[in-house]
């Protein structure tokens, strides 16, 4: 189950830019003008934004879990995708995670090796210039 939360959590807020972009295409377009809500304006835009919103998220809930909807089509493609999310979970499950102290040890390693291989590329790339400075390759 904690599988298909994070993925569903990450397909909505994908759906959430999706909408937001959206909104700012309308608005920057041209005026699409509005209407009043309880005392307030609200563009069309913002409706537009929230319609997609609201269809792509009912979209996210089917593949995620897995509802019936009685479309073969659709169907089968969100059975697959359940069975994908279970799958990646059940296999998430046999990883062998690292310990506090084994982890901090592998970030040191990474980051010295870092270090390392960026004060090697620095100084051939200062000799390589160097050189084609001589070669008149390179302006001094």
């Amino acid at each position: 189950m904690y599988a298909r939360g994070v993925a569903a959590a990450a397909m909505l807020l994908l759906v959430l830019f999706a909408s937001l972009r959206l909104y700012i295409l309308i608005q920057a377009g041209a005026e699409t003008g509005s209407f009043k809500v309880i005392g307030m304006t609200v563009p069309y835009s913002a409706v537009w934004a929230a319609g997609l919103f609201v269809v792509l998220g009912a979209f996210v809930f089917l593949f995620t879990f897995g509802l019936a909807t009685g479309l073969k089509v659709l169907d089968e493609n969100t059975h697959r995708f359940v069975d994908l999310l279970v799958d990646t979970e059940s296999e998430l499950a046999k990883v062998a995670w690292p310990g506090r102290d084994e982890l901090g040890r592998s970030t040191g390693a990474v980051l010295v090796l870092i270090l390392v291989l960026g004060a090697f590329l620095y100084i051939v790339d200062q000799i390589v210039a160097y050189v084609f400075g001589l070669l008149r390759v390179l302006p001094q």
